[in-house]
């Protein structure tokens, strides 16, 4: 069995959905996975009513979470709640809500920590608590003779906890969104029939010193750090970030579903939803992305480094056309090769790469230096299609002969934008067919489900 720890590539489809949900999911778990099934093989045997997916309606989702922000939207969200939208509150901002004369729904909690029992609002009109929570959580709420719903955080095996008699019964949905609470709230209420959804409070950055809107001892001493996006800086955990940088994804895929997501605040989140991609430059679109901690933690080119050095065995300079994070040009530098590393994002290496020779420069335009070698990975399929013969001419240009990794799939990242980033998405015979359209020789060719490689030469040998 997977670990909650584990990043899963979830492809849910619940009953009547037009097409599939599929969410890359990130899941920071704070409990221990014998705990966290316990407390699922527990609640779920109790005699509660299980959330269901439901028929889509016109109804207005207020989606709120605990952010500093919470408390300058009141008058928005009691508004909304008036023509008769229904409060969905995160955690703590339940009670918040509640003491500002403000009537909640829904209460949602996800965590599974025993000390969120003290944030039960016995003043919300309704509980929705994952099956996964502490049950000291539901407890807290039944002691009022009140009676929970119970929802599923989707996570690889967690089925085999449930009574066997539910289990095969059915009826129930399993909730994408990823463990964050304001994440998933917009899957649950995405089954629950929801399909616009106006978000308050999600702002996954501190103001000064305040994490919440409200007192929140349990996140008083979390570390936090400085975050860029968009020219600003904010201070948030490294939980609130990837809350924000999941949410992208997650509100992106609700979205080609049919959503509409209004996001309101000033926070982090917003800030990242907010921005317009038509507003910016494919440049400013990766100084950007290069920011997001989740976008660097892959680097294809640095794992296709042996089979470049197989297929080339490169003996001067290598140019790596489109570098990234830097890794790949890392690598051949420490097996004793001079590499020139070429990006037009002057953010996108990492630190251990910085020291190296570094040209910032658009593909799309003719290149100064010369070499006998060239390395462009997973880059090919981020130019526009109507730029893609002028950059091989320019890469070509550059290099006597050039090894090429081409990602054959759409990219996941783009959703941070609302955008693609994989813009010319072919199969490998359609690139093979633009290399020897242009007039270069393929010396060697590979290809796989993801991607395809190709090595190009300039010219027939001697």
């Amino acid at each position: 069995m997977a670990g909650v720890s584990d990043i899963v590539q979830m492809n849910y489809q619940n009953p009547h959905a037009s097409m599939p949900l599929v969410i890359p999911v990130q899941v920071i778990c704070n409990t221990p996975d014998d705990e966290l099934f316990e407390h699922i093989r527990v609640n779920s045997a109790r005699d509660l009513d299980w959330v269901g997916f439901r028929p889509a309606h016109d109804g207005v989702a207020i989606m709120c979470g605990g952010g500093p922000s919470l408390a300058e939207h009141l008058d928005e969200i009691s508004y909304l709640w008036s023509a008769g939208g229904d409060i969905f509150a995160m955690n703590g901002a339940s009670v918040f809500l509640g003491r500002n004369w403000i009537p909640v729904d829904y209460q949602v909690i996800a965590d599974a920590k025993q000390e969120t029992a003290s944030l039960v609002d016995r003043g919300a009109r309704a509980h929705l608590f994952a099956s996964q929570v502490h049950p000291d959580t539901i407890d807290a709420i039944r002691a009022t003779l009140r009676r929970p719903q119970l929802w599923h955080l989707h996570m690889e095996g967690m089925e085999d906890h449930f009574p066997a008699e539910r289990r095969q019964r059915g009826g129930y949905a399993l909730v994408g969104g990823g463990a964050a609470v304001g994440n998933s709230a917009l899957c649950l209420a995405y089954v629950m029939g929801y399909r616009r959804f106006e978000v308050f409070g999600y702002d996954s950055s501190h103001r000064g010193e305040a994490s919440h809107a409200y007192d929140q001892p349990m996140n008083r001493f979390i570390p936090v750090a400085e975050v860029e996006w968009g020219g600003r800086t904010y201070r948030s955990s490294v939980a609130m970030k990837a809350q924000a940088e999941k949410f992208q994804i997650t509100g992106q895929a609700l979205v080609q579903q049919g959503c509409t997501i209004n996001v309101h605040g000033d926070g982090l989140l917003p800030a990242m939803w907010n921005t317009q991609a038509a507003d910016l430059t494919e440049r400013d679109k990766y100084r950007l992305m290069w920011r997001t901690d989740s976008y660097r933690e892959v680097s294809p080119g640095a794992d296709a480094v042996p089979t470049f050095l197989e297929v080339v065995k490169p003996d001067g300079l290598i140019l790596d056309f489109g570098c990234g994070t830097g890794r790949a040009a890392l690598a051949l530098h420490e097996a004793g090769h001079d590499v020139l590393l070429i990006d037009f994002a002057d953010n996108c290496r990492d630190e251990e790469a910085a020291g190296l020779p570094f040209l910032e420069w658009d593909l799309t335009r003719e290149l100064p230096p010369r070499a006998p070698y060239g390395l462009c990975c997973d880059v090919m399929e981020h130019i526009p299609p109507e730029s893609v013969d002028t950059v091989i001419r320019n890469i070509m240009g550059a290099a006597r002969g050039c090894f090429f990794q081409i990602s054959t799939v759409p990219d996941q990242f783009g959703a941070m934008l609302g955008t693609l980033l994989h813009l010319t998405v072919k199969p490998a015979w359609w690139w093979r067919a633009q290399f020897l359209g242009l007039g270069y020789r393929i010396a060697w060719s590979a290809s796989d489900k993801t991607s395809c490689q190709f090595y190009v030469l300039n010219k027939e040998p001697d």
